[in-house]
């Protein structure tokens, strides 16, 4: 009875034994393997910026006086000679009722002036006045007739000043006066700016002793994609460490406006059609260096490669793979860790 009961426990051990051995086993996992393909990649930086206008002309007053008028609104079109402001005010009478009176003054003098010039003339046929007579009071005739032209180029010149027009055609903004304010001579009271030269100043933060001049970029709008590049580049970084670039680009004026703020792009580096493969099918050792398997008729093959560029899942490959070869793009970190001859099988 003993000798049944041991012969009992020992056929269970044996069980157990083989159980636990067929569940340690491990079903062997299939490798996948495909050739290379090509790809475009880019390297990029992030922007956000602003729409401006290259050309941007001050208006300024000419003269002293008080802001009687403005003639267009806020943030308008408008054309080249279009009255945008008319100064007025107190000085501004004085000095207009000044510069009649004088206008007036000198052409009753005229007047006068003219009529002894005729007189002096009959008594000179006459010979009754003689002729020296005659030449000084032509020559304070032709006095009078250059200072009068004076005065009235003077009003002239002071009317057109209270009217002041728009030197270019384009948008009216960044107004800084109002109706009733007095302004003095020089003070900007507004700008316009030409829609038809834009450009979009934008802050990005690239990697150290990157060349952005002349780089490609990418505004990215909710409808469309313009492109761009970069014309300009500030001298000093901002407080935060960026770098202020200008872009450029004949979309920008026919499709932006002033003022509009923008996102998109700057096209660090681009390479088209390059072999690349999965990121899956890289490996790396400690010290970073980039492996691939590569299948031939021998087996599989650890072969080192010189990676490049990445996105979308996909890594280029600069070089050590050529096109056509079979790489592993499933198990490649199983491979390379473990003693894959044992678990692994390759299909053909």
């Amino acid at each position: 009875m003993r000798t049944i009961f041991s012969v009992a426990c020992v056929l269970f051990l044996i069980i157990s034994l083989i159980k636990f051995v067929e569940a340690a086993k491990v079903k062997p996992s299939l490798i996948k393997v495909s050739t290379p393909v090509r790809r475009d990649f880019r390297r990029t930086v992030p922007f956000v910026g602003k729409v401006l206008s290259k050309k941007s002309v001050r208006i300024t007053a000419l003269t002293p006086g008080r802001i009687v008028s403005i003639g267009v609104p806020d943030e308008s079109q408008v054309r080249a000679g279009e009255v945008l402001f008319v100064l007025g005010g107190p000085e501004v009478k004085r000095r207009l009722a000044t510069l009649r009176s004088q206008v007036a003054v000198l052409e009753k003098e005229i007047f006068l002036a003219e009529e002894a010039v005729r007189l002096k003339r009959e008594g000179v046929k006459a010979k009754i006045v003689p002729y020296g007579e005659l030449l000084n009071a032509e020559e304070h005739l032709l006095q009078l007739k250059n200072e009068l032209a004076a005065r009235k180029n003077e009003l002239h010149l002071f009317e057109t000043r209270l009217r002041i027009r728009a030197p270019i055609s384009g948008i009216f903004t960044r107004r800084r006066v109002s109706i009733g304010q007095r302004v003095e001579k020089g003070a900007v009271l507004a700008e316009v700016l030409d829609p038809k030269a834009l450009w979009v100043k934008a802050i990005i933060f690239p990697p150290e002793g990157v060349s952005l001049s002349g780089k490609p970029a990418l505004i990215q709008l909710p409808d469309r994609t313009l492109s761009a590049k970069v014309a300009r580049m500030a001298p000093e970084r901002t407080p935060a460490g960026g770098i202020t670039v200008f872009l450029e680009g004949r979309d920008i004026s026919r499709s932006l406006a002033p003022g509009e703020s923008v996102r998109g792009v700057v096209i660090l580096e681009e390479h088209r059609k390059a072999l690349a493969v999965p990121k899956e099918a890289l490996v790396y050792d400690e010290a970073e260096r980039a492996y691939v398997f590569v299948k031939s008729e021998k087996g599989l093959e650890k072969r080192m490669v010189k990676t490049g560029l990445s996105g979308d899942g996909f890594v280029e490959v600069v070089s050590g793979l050529r096109e056509g070869e079979r790489v592993v793009i499933k198990g490649a970190y199983e491979l390379f860790y473990r003693d894959f001859s044992r678990i692994y099988r390759v299909p053909d």
